[in-house]
């Protein structure tokens, strides 16, 4: 029985190198790093994105929240028939808990 060929990576890789010269080798190596650099800075980058946009989030979240206390409580000193104010702090009931969830969810 004969058993399957075994390819490594990075066995491959080391006889590459070794084929090299020295020079060639410097600027695989130079080349590499500055991948891996431009890779991570773009990971920087996307997550600083994630960070802003989920801040900016809460804040209009916020202001929203406040924005909608304020209209609901005009709305429900102006109204003088009980069943429709009962009516109306149940909406801003279901209005400020969605807010809160946008305002309670924490990425980190």
């Amino acid at each position: 029985m004969t058993e399957p060929v075994k390819v490594r990576h990075s066995r491959i890789l080391a006889a590459a190198h070794r084929a090299l010269g020295p020079d060639q080798q410097k600027s695989l190596g130079q080349a590499h790093y500055a991948r891996v650099r431009q890779r991570a800075k773009e990971l920087i980058a996307r997550a600083e994105a994630r960070d802003r946009l989920a801040r900016r989030a809460r804040l209009s979240a916020t202001r929203a929240l406040l924005s909608v206390r304020d209209a609901y409580e005009k709305i429900a000193a102006s109204e003088s028939n009980e069943i429709l104010k009962r009516g109306w702090l149940e909406g801003r009931a279901r209005v400020e808990s969605e807010l809160q969830k946008i305002l309670g969810t924490r990425r980190r």
